[in-house]
């Protein structure tokens, strides 16, 4: 990996974080695209002096935020002419429901839309890597998606389900984008971490919601290093089985239950009509391709 460079969403803490150490131990140029600067400055640092590797940054980014995103890419711009590996890891599971610039529930605009949104702001330098590849942080506990209320605009407000709904859309994308970058020599994948009880997604839950998880955790739960070693393995391996496109559990890839081309493509239709609604004034400077 020593002339690849790498973005990885949510560096800074549980599996982006164990992602990150490993991938830096290998010598890649890695930019820690993170929303808490002091935390992720402080385990860039733990990182450097561990690896060796001091080609880590840290770059601010809030993937709620339209202009937060093409701010983090205008600067990556502006260092990197070429992007070799997109993992997009940042994840939330929030109680309340939110929305964000551009009107849209806090958990899909962080889980799903952003990172859709920073694919597509990074087509170009993908492209210049090719073959480059974007790994997308879904999970096995997914579904319930309704692409006609994303925003849970008839249903009432859940929030296991609005987390599902994102990983759901996750795999979906994934399938999605494959399909669109398929000429481009760019491989999409998605994959599920397993069950981490060590990380702060679950932060938000009830003292009744910790105890069910820990009681989970000792039935399947997984440790933080187990969770990053697909995404490491996607990231690094020099070939990978099955075709772009595919989901993965434990470095194998396994048949996707949501796998619907009509509804994939209504859902990034979905994405498309929800990313229309940016003003102008938060894409100077940026084209948002088509693809």
């Amino acid at each position: 990996m020593n002339d690849k460079v790498v973005i990885i969403t949510g560096a800074n803490k549980g599996i982006g974080k164990e992602t990150t150490r490993e991938i830096a131990r290998q010598g890649a140029r890695i930019y820690m695209a993170c929303r808490s600067l002091d935390s992720a400055n402080e385990v860039r640092d733990e990182i450097v002096k561990e690896t060796g590797n001091q080609t880590v940054f840290v770059r601010h980014l809030d993937l709620a935020s339209v202009d937060s995103i093409v701010s983090f890419v205008d600067q990556f711009k502006k260092e990197e002419s070429k992007l070799d590996v997109l993992i997009n890891n940042a994840g939330l599971w929030t109680k309340s429901k939110k929305f964000t610039d551009i009107n849209v529930e806090q958990t899909f605009a962080v889980n799903v839309l952003g990172h859709h949104l920073l694919t597509k702001l990074l087509l170009t330098e993908l492209r210049n890597a090719s073959p480059s590849r974007i790994i997308n942080t879904a999970s096995h506990f997914a579904g319930g998606l309704d692409s006609d209320d994303i925003n849970f605009d008839r249903r009432s407000y859940n929030e296991t389900l609005a987390y599902k709904q994102s990983k759901q859309a996750n795999r979906m994308l994934t399938r999605e984008w494959a399909k669109r970058l398929s000429a481009d020599s760019i491989s999409v994948y998605s994959l599920t971490p397993g069950f981490i009880p060590d990380t702060e997604l679950f932060r938000e839950q009830n003292m009744f919601g910790k105890l069910l998880l820990k009681i989970f955790a000792l039935i399947e739960g997984k440790t933080i290093q187990q969770g990053a070693d697909t995404i490491v393995w996607l990231a690094t391996s020099e070939k990978l089985p099955g075709k772009s496109g595919g989901f993965f559990r434990q470095r194998k890839e396994e048949t996707c239950k949501f796998n619907n081309p009509a509804e994939e493509n209504k859902l990034w239709n979905k994405c498309e009509e929800f990313l229309g609604n940016i003003k102008p004034k938060n894409t100077t400077g940026q084209q948002i391709q088509s693809v």
